[in-house]
């Protein structure tokens, strides 16, 4: 009877842990994010509110999923046949895209090279949950969802493509 009482007391702290999830605070989300970014970086910062900026202090070697080119143009990268150990050309731009499905967000990672070092832009699409109550009503990382996600990672290639078109002139 001891036993049955405690797992209910246990039972009851949990589920009432789980419920009073505090909404995460702008330093906190910006943590969470860069924890989910699959390299280290130097510098990070926001820029607008879904768009934060960073720095690396070296060129990072992580092959993209996506190779942009100075026109806009996008090439799926795994597909081709280019070499494993491909470098990165400072006339395109390298993206990775995560998908953090425990938080509910898609992370799309562009990288442009400037004197052998590594900077670019994440664009995070947040759908909304219990800790980050903005976002998107409706869950990004489902892939029956993805009709509304890529608009928007077309749109965002489009500022990276114009930032890669001033560094290139």
């Amino acid at each position: 009877m001891a036993q049955r009482r405690l797992f209910i007391l246990l039972a009851a702290f949990c589920l009432a842990a789980c419920g009073s999830q505090k909404p995460l605070t702008d330093a906190q989300y910006e943590q969470n994010i860069r924890r989910s970014m699959p390299f280290a970086v130097s510098e990070f910062r926001q820029l607008k509110p879904e768009v934060y900026t960073f720095k690396c202090n070296t060129y990072v070697t992580l092959l993209p999923d996506y190779e942009v080119d100075n026109e806009g143009a996008l090439m799926i990268w795994r597909t081709t046949f280019k070499s494993a150990n491909s470098a990165q050309s400072p006339q395109c731009i390298w993206r990775n895209i995560v998908i953090d499905k425990h938080n509910c967000r898609v992370l799309c990672i562009d990288r442009l090279l400037k004197d052998n070092k590594t900077f670019g832009y994440v664009y995070v699409l947040q759908g909304e949950t219990k800790n980050i109550p903005n976002g998107f009503h409706w869950d990004v990382t489902d892939p029956r969802h993805m009709l509304n996600v890529a608009p928007v990672l077309t749109e965002q290639a489009e500022w990276s493509v114009e930032v890669l078109k001033t560094l290139t002139n």
